[in-house]
């Protein structure tokens, strides 16, 4: 629930200043991780990294719903999602390496360990002065609970946000995709690799030529995402919004749905169904994110954009603990086809909210 109310919170006192608050929380958390010498410390120091992780993606969301016009907001979720992609690329290529750096240049490993973490603690500086010189200042806005105490305050434009989720069907669509799509995200990061690397040593494989493979056939995967993102905004941008996420819940329907009847991962039929597994994963998120940029009203952006945000910290633990349950229970491939089913179902609900009329159209793009 924190991001809920770090949401209405950026209401009241503007993203840039939470979105620092955010980064300089990861910074804080990465200076002092390394430097634990009890397990207490261990878990506290990671505390106050992971409050800044919920605070500043989330106040990036909240920055792009702000600033994008509605009729190129696919396009720009979908290069958004492209960044970020290239950019969790270059930062596990560039800081996963930086210990053996250092450790060449004459540090112990304990030493270039923390050295790394600080390197990381600088870029997350850097990001705040970014973003305090970048971002406008906050223009005060009206919204539920602002002139009221703070906590309580928050409380009420929560509880307004999940009321207007309720009453609005396609703002209801967008948390429901919010769910799925980081469901879709984690079963694909957890369970598709190591399906792979078991298959791998089964077929006869070393542990470490299994994991290889399985890294390559997720760098594919993944690659395929990125890949689709921005066309995927395009497509969403021409279309009424509903019908976008029916779309994209369509594609990842079928596509999760092949890759639960895969026996053979090795097979080179599976290139295609794992290509089309990254298009139907980000094909989600960015028509949801699309969606959720059109009914979120300025009066209560920030409060609906964390409790999105929220929802989809619950899609991962669902996604997380159910995909498990049934990866050991059903077989390794249970989880893609749980993803398919619940896909499917909310498919259906998109056709019925889209065949109601209640999806609204958006102008047509400036080409």
């Amino acid at each position: 629930m924190l991001a809920s109310f770090v949401g209405a919170w950026s209401d009241r006192v503007g993203r840039r200043r939470v979105y620092c608050i955010g980064l300089l929380l990861i910074a804080a958390g990465l200076v002092i991780y390394p430097l634990a010498v009890s397990t207490i410390q261990l878990v506290l120091f990671r505390v106050v990294f992971a409050m800044g992780i919920a605070v500043a993606p989330l106040m990036l969301s909240a920055c792009v719903v702000d600033a994008i016009q509605e009729r190129s907001r696919g396009k720009w979720i979908g290069s958004n999602n492209l960044l970020q992609g290239l950019g969790v690329v270059v930062m596990a290529a560039g800081l996963a390496k930086l210990p053996l750096w250092f450790v060449s240049g004459g540090a112990n490993a304990v030493d270039a360990g923390r050295y790394a973490f600080w390197t990381a603690a600088a870029v997350a500086l850097l990001a705040a002065a970014c973003m305090a010189i970048g971002l406008p200042r906050f223009v005060p806005r009206e919204s539920v609970g602002a002139k009221v105490p703070l906590l309580s305050g928050l409380w009420a434009s929560v509880i307004h946000a999940g009321h207007l989720a309720r009453s609005n069907p396609r703002l209801g669509l967008a948390f429901g995709g919010a769910f799925i799509g980081r469901g879709d995200f984690v079963v694909i990061g957890t369970f598709f690799s190591l399906w792979v690397t078991q298959a791998g040593i089964e077929a006869g494989m070393t542990t470490a030529g299994a994991m290889a493979r399985g890294g390559m056939l997720f760098g594919i995967l993944q690659l395929a995402a990125m890949g689709w993102a921005f066309f995927m905004g395009l497509i969403v941008d021409r279309l009424n919004r509903v019908t976008g996420v029916c779309v994209a819940f369509g594609l990842a329907t079928v596509s999760y749905f092949l890759l639960g009847q895969v026996a053979d991962p090795f097979a080179g039929s599976f290139i295609p169904i794992a290509l089309l597994a990254g298009m139907g994963e980000v094909s989600v998120i960015v028509a949801t994110g699309a969606l959720l940029g059109q009914e979120a009203a300025i009066e209560h952006r920030g409060p609906i954009v964390g409790l999105f945000n929220a929802v989809g910290g619950l899609g991962i633990l669902f996604a997380t603990l159910a995909g498990g349950l049934v990866f050991d229970h059903l077989g390794r491939t249970a989880p893609f086809t749980m993803m398919a089913i619940l896909n499917a179902t909310l498919l259906a609900l998109a056709l019925l909210v889209r065949r109601s009329q209640a999806g609204k159209a958006v102008p047509a793009p400036v080409i």
